[in-house]
């Protein structure tokens, strides 16, 4: 049905390409969806959706998860984009799907990253995981020299979480 297009009755103009969807599928898929095609609001009467902050590979993934035809492969090389569009259009399901998936490989190189992630999308669990591998196990070592870089654009807010959790590991000599 969304390969071959069947039916389709909205398009979608990502940043370097379209698709075409049912509004069925994507209103019982999202509350954010389901408003867009119930009031009058530009979606409904032109049928046409920007998600201009997604790639046509990205959006692609986004709409085969809504569908149900996902693959794994497809599912984590798209997490991140799939996290940001689950936030964006309230599809609790595949945040949580996305949040578990991230916290299955953080590494020294992608924790800072992730940090934020979770920061920015009230992932508790996520951010536990970062915080846990960066001072239970002691890798905060590891990412010192991002660090610095990582405090200048962190939210004050998060900067402050992570000063208290030093706190509460530290323990003097």
């Amino acid at each position: 049905m969304l390969e071959e297009g069947i039916h389709s009755d909205v398009t979608i103009n990502t940043s370097n390409g379209v698709l075409k969807a049912h509004k069925a599928v994507l209103a019982a898929s999202s509350p954010v969806f389901e408003s867009m095609f119930l009031h009058d609001l530009k979606e409904k009467e032109s049928s046409i959706i920007d998600i201009e902050d997604m790639s046509l590979e990205s959006c692609s993934s986004f709409l085969n998860y809504i569908y149900g035809t996902i693959k794994q492969d497809e599912f984590w090389k798209h997490r991140l984009s799939l996290l940001g569009a689950a936030n964006k259009y309230d599809i609790a399901d595949l945040k949580e799907c996305c949040e578990e998936s991230l916290l299955e490989d953080i590494n020294s190189s992608n924790v800072l990253e992730r940090l934020n992630e979770a920061w920015l999308y009230q992932l508790s669990k996520l951010k536990k995981g970062c915080m846990m591998y960066l001072f239970d196990f002691g890798k905060i070592y590891d990412v010192r020299d991002e660090i610095n870089s990582f405090f200048r654009h962190a939210d004050r807010e998060l900067m402050l979480e992570i000063l208290q959790e030093v706190l509460t590991v530290w323990k003097p000599v």
